[in-house]
């Protein structure tokens, strides 16, 4: 008789070891981690973890994924909500991406040189491509219903969520190098924000300040972030 597969605890095991990998990142960083550390914080065997994942780079992977999915259930939420007119739901909708990086910020900012190594490329450009699919038909739905509400102006809404998506991913990237530098100057990364969100609001048209823009207390706190995780990287050596 062929054994029956319980989905739901297979589920809660990968949970489980996403939930300790993520741990021992933001305690000891990612470089540190490793699957013998798995092992040890929820003392399963090995083979308990390679039925899950086969290597250290599949779980931050698989870790990512997860990542995304939360923020893409908290965003089409905003989308869907039908009291809300267009500008407010593209206002919550940025006000929802700042507020969801600001929650994970230690885990963001652990995970930030990983993310942007050398040998990360592919993997980077194959999560950007998922995220801008699950993402940009959000905020095309908004741009077109902005449209019909006389609130924004493109005569190409249907494109309007793959461009915002883009624009947002370069700032993404942008912001992230200059973190990584080691010698991030708070005025430049403030100015790099204004400089992308600026470029938002002149494609829709609405008004400079419509969408929210990140001042110079919100970038000390991610530099002072990175500068605690770099610190917790020196002690572990």
């Amino acid at each position: 008789m062929a054994r029956t597969v319980n989905v739901v605890e297979q589920a809660a095991r990968r949970d489980a070891i996403l939930d300790a990998a993520q741990r021992l990142i933001l305690s000891n960083g990612y470089e540190r981690l490793t699957v013998q550390d798995i092992l040890e914080e929820l003392q399963i065997s090995k083979g308990a973890f390679y039925h899950y994942f086969d290597s250290k780079p599949a779980v931050v992977e698989a870790l990512t994924e997860r990542l995304v999915d939360d923020s893409e259930r908290a965003l089409a939420q905003i989308a869907e909500e039908p009291e809300l007119g267009a500008t407010a739901k593209l206002q919550r909708f940025f006000g929802e991406i700042v507020r969801w990086k600001s929650e994970r910020q230690n885990l963001m900012v652990a995970m930030l040189p990983v993310w942007y190594a050398p040998d990360n490329i592919s993997f980077r450009l194959l999560v950007d491509c998922a995220t801008a699919a699950r993402l940009a038909p959000l905020l095309s739905a908004i741009v077109r219903q902005g449209v019909d509400e006389h609130q924004f102006a493109t005569v190409y809404p249907e494109h309007a969520g793959s461009i915002i998506v883009a624009v947002v991913q370069a700032l993404q990237d942008a912001i992230a190098q200059q973190l990584l530098t080691g010698t991030a100057k708070v005025k430049e990364v403030v100015a790099t924000h204004g400089a992308h969100i600026e470029a938002i609001e002149r494609y829709l048209g609405v008004p400079a300040g419509t969408l929210h823009r990140a001042d110079a207390r919100a970038m000390n706190s991610w530099i002072a972030a990175l500068r605690r995780a770099d610190q917790v990287g020196k002690y572990h050596d």
